[in-house]
C-alpha cells in the first residue's frame, strides 16, 4: 500500500527528533536520497512498510506524517 507523505509533519517531526534528513535515512535502513525526496516533493508517495520505518525511528504513528490517499 502506498501512503502519501505530509512534508510539513515529515520535516517537523524530523526536526523535533534533531535529525538530519541522512541520519533519519540511516537509521530507518532507507537509501540516502529517499528522505531528501519526500521533503522536497520529487517523491510524494511511499510504500508503508517504509513510512512504518520513519515513523519508527522518529517515535511518532505512522499516521502522523502520512496519509491514506482518497480512493485507497
Amino acid at each position: 500500500m502506498l501512503l502519501k507523505v505530509n512534508v510539513t509533519e515529515l520535516q517537523n517531526h524530523r526536526e523535533k527528533a534533531n535529525m538530519t534528513p541522512y541520519r533519519l535515512a540511516v537509521a530507518a535502513g532507507l537509501p540516502i536520497n529517499s528522505i531528501y525526496r519526500l521533503e522536497d516533493g520529487s517523491t510524494k508517495m511511499t510504500n508503508h512498510l517504509r513510512a512504518r520505518e520513519i515513523a519508527r525511528v522518529l517515535g511518532c504513528r505512522i499516521d502522523d506524517i502520512f496519509v491514506k490517499p482518497k480512493g485507497a
